[in-house]
Parts: structure tokens; sequence; C-alpha cells
């Protein structure tokens, strides 16, 4: 029989607690043998008194883990199930201890006026910031029981340490690619990767992470993987791993498809198939009667005026009735292009890919005065119905538009030059 794990903080009030020993007391009557329900008993009874300690806020605090301490006490002050003095002494001494470690590193950062620092000092910054925003969930609670804690709010200096930690790890890295060594590439990447714990967007980050990470390989191993429900020919899997490059593409980062025994590739481009769509191909008719939009131009494109006169005379002048006939069928091909280290089979980075292979067809027939037939249908009235493509043959033209878009993204000629 399993049982539930329990935390024993959560057996602050006497319901709480009587509910654990309940489930305890359960848990040992379902064991048959005597005696062994007795040694559970008795080790329950010996270890639940230090469990609950060891979980006290004064406990965390001794062994420095401020941060827990912290959102123990804010629990039990919002649920009311501590003593408050107790409990607000306890809250106090770990923010503080807790900020003033923080407020130290940071002094200590900027005392070396080295420009690297700001990675670090936005790291305390924040840290000191999450605290403010716990703890200010308390803020009514704190003010009217008089709680002489002075709770600050770092948002400004955590965002003017984003700023420059984001400004400066930026230039580092393009300082780095511009080397053109494997190592600095590479550590190019660590960088710019910072940067994407900061912000969600920056300049051309992704793109520069991309060609770091290619640069400081030189040589990669391309494998292609179907995990679409979608049964694929070994041929055509093999033909999207062979990716044609040019000399210069080559000596930017070199691939093969197939490893050579021993080989050590120190990256894999991976490429999966996730889901492989092909739509029937459709028909659709539309029928309606056009005329001329310009009755006096219409009557000047006559050179016979006999004709013209006789043409009036019918009451589909200026008439024409048009059938159009459109054909569509298409296909979507999505997947990703995983970045992964050769060595660890560590993921690096991922680009979701999505590759578009559509089919149509549009032709008319038209009938009655041809002088009112707009031009649009005048261009497609000789044009036949075509036959629909073949599944397959929508397919493989997915394949090389995926081929494309992989080119595009891993020998981008904006970073190869």
């Amino acid at each position: 029989m399993g049982i539930e794990k329990i935390d024993p903080d959560a057996c602050e009030s006497s319901g709480d607690y009587y509910l654990f020993l309940i489930i305890i007391l359960i848990f040992v009557k379902s064991i048959k043998h005597e005696m062994m329900a007795k040694t559970y008993l008795f080790l329950f009874y010996l270890t639940l008194p230090m469990l609950l300690l060891s979980q006290s806020p004064q406990k965390l605090i001794e062994k420095g883990e401020y941060d827990k301490a912290i959102e123990k006490c804010v629990s039990r002050l919002k649920k009311g199930t501590s003593k408050k003095t107790e409990t607000y002494a306890a809250l106090i001494t770990a923010y503080e201890k807790a900020n003033a470690g923080e407020q130290e590193n940071i002094a200590k950062l900027k005392s070396s006026q080295m420009p690297e620092i700001w990675y670090d000092v936005f790291t305390s910054y924040y840290a000191m910031q999450q605290r403010y925003d716990l703890i200010s969930v308390l803020a009514d609670q704190l003010h009217e029981d008089q709680v002489n804690i002075q709770v600050v709010d770092y948002s400004e200096d955590l965002e003017s340490a984003r700023n420059n930690a984001v400004n400066y790890q930026y230039a580092y890295a393009e300082s780095l690619l511009k080397t053109g060594v494997q190592d600095d590439a590479l550590q190019a990447y660590i960088e710019l990767l910072k940067i994407t714990k900061l912000v969600s967007d920056y300049k051309d980050v992704e793109l520069r992470m991309r060609q770091a990470l290619a640069m400081g390989s030189k040589k990669a191993l391309v494998e292609v993987k179907n995990k679409s429900k979608t049964s694929l020919s070994p041929d055509f899997l093999a033909e999207m791993e062979n990716i044609a490059l040019s000399h210069k593409q080559q000596q930017f980062l070199d691939c093969v498809s197939k490893a050579d025994r021993g080989e050590q590739y120190p990256l894999l481009l991976l490429i999966e198939i996730t889901s492989l769509e092909v739509s029937p191909g459709t028909v659709s008719e539309k029928e309606y009667t056009a005329s001329h939009k310009n009755p006096e131009s219409l009557e000047e494109a006559y050179k016979d005026e006999t004709k013209k006169a006789e043409d009036k005379k019918n009451p589909d002048y200026n008439k024409c009735k048009i059938k159009e006939i459109y054909q569509i069928k298409s296909a979507v091909m999505k997947g990703r292009l995983k970045y992964v280290d050769g060595h660890s089979g560590t993921v690096l980075y991922v680009v979701p890919l999505t590759a578009r292979s559509l089919f149509e067809n549009r032709t008319a027939t038209a009938s009655g005065d041809m002088f009112a037939c707009p031009p649009e249908v005048h261009d497609i009235l000789d044009h036949p119905k075509k036959k629909f493509p073949g599944d397959a043959d929508m397919i493989y033209e997915l394949g090389k538009e995926f081929k494309i878009l992989v080119k595009d993204i891993v020998w981008n000629e904006d970073f190869i030059k």
C-alpha cells in the first residue's frame, strides 16, 4: 500500500496534525505483521518532532537557507498558523541576512570597475527583487501589526543592471566572433545565451547564436528523424540529409550525413519531422454575369456599325456569362532543427520549421458578349484543367523546401560573410 508524501510543515494546525496521524495509523494498521507495525509506529513518533523542527524558519536560518526561511514565514503568516512574534522575528532576520549577502556582493563587483560585472550584479538585484515581491503580499498585515521591516523595491536598479549586462554581453560576443577562433566562437555562444535569460528578444542574438555554434564546430553530422504519423521512405530521408554546400559554406561549417568510423563530430544537426499533412485536391466553381464597366468605351470597340446595331438589339448585349473553375491542393510539413552537442547530447538550440507546397490552377469559360468579359478572366480562358499531383510528388516538393529552410538557417549568408 502506498501513501502520499506529506510536507511536515503542513501539520502546523492541530487539525492537519491529527489528519497526518490518522493517515499514518491507517498505514500501520494495514501491515499484517504486528511486530513490524509497532516498529513503524515507534519510528514515526520518534522522527516526527525532528521533521517538524528541521523545517522551522529558525533551523533554516541556522543552515543559511534564508530564502526558504522567508517563504516559510510568509506562508505561515498568510495562513495564520503560527505565533506571529516568533515568525516576524524569523522573517526579519532571514530577509536582512539574505539581502546583506547580495548587497555585499554588488558592492564588491562595482568596486572592481570591470565591465563584465553586470550579469552578476543583475543576478543579485534579481534575488532581492524576488524577496521584495514575496514579502509585499503581506504589506497590509505588516502595517497593521507595526512590524519594523524595511522592504525595498529594487526594480529600477534591476532594470539598469539588466540593460548594462545586455549591452556588455552583446559587445563582448561580437568581439569574440570576429577573431575567427573556434574556442572564442563557443565562448560567444555562452555570452549570447546569457542575453536570452535577460531579455526575450534583443537585436540579432538568435542569428548570432547559430553563427557561434557553427563557427565553434567547423564540422557537423546531419541526421533526419521522422516523428510524424506519415510513413516516409528511406530514400526520401536520405535525400533530406544530402545537403549540397558551396566551397564558402563548407569552410564555414562542413557537414556529412554518414559518420565515419571513429570520427568525432562536435555538432549534430538533427532535423526532426513532426507532422505532415496533404490535403485532397478540391475543385470549386463560380458562375456569374459580368458587364462592361464603361459603356461608351464598349461602343467605341466596334468597327462595324451594323454589327454594333445588331448586338444592341440582343437581350445579352453587354452581358457575359462566366464560369470560373479553381483547383487547389496543399501540403504542409512541420518540424524543427536541433543543434545538439556531439559529445554530451545536450540540445543547444532549436529552430521550428514549416514548409508548404501548393498546387493551384484557374480556368474559365465564357459566353455572350465577350466585350463584357473582364481582362483577368480573358487571361485564363485558354487554361485547361490539370491533373492533381500525387501525394508523393507533393511530399517530394516539401522535402526540397525543408532543405532550403535548413540551409538558410545554418549557412546564413549574413553571418558567413
